[in-house]
């Protein structure tokens, strides 16, 4: 059990770190909160494909 809580941890702040990684950096023609929505988007949905796979429903 522990095992998942710490996978989850990391992965947590692994898609956070990405997800403000995506805000910060520089990109051409796009608007700094529509990429803040689409990356907290694939966060939340990344985050439910893993919870699915490790079993916590």
């Amino acid at each position: 059990m522990k095992q998942h809580e710490f996978a989850k941890g990391i992965t947590m702040g692994v898609m956070a770190g990405m997800a403000m990684g995506a805000v910060l950096a520089p990109q051409k023609k796009t608007n700094v909160k529509k990429a803040a929505e689409k990356a907290m988007r694939t966060v939340g949905q990344v985050m439910e494909d893993l919870s699915d796979e490790m079993g916590f429903h």
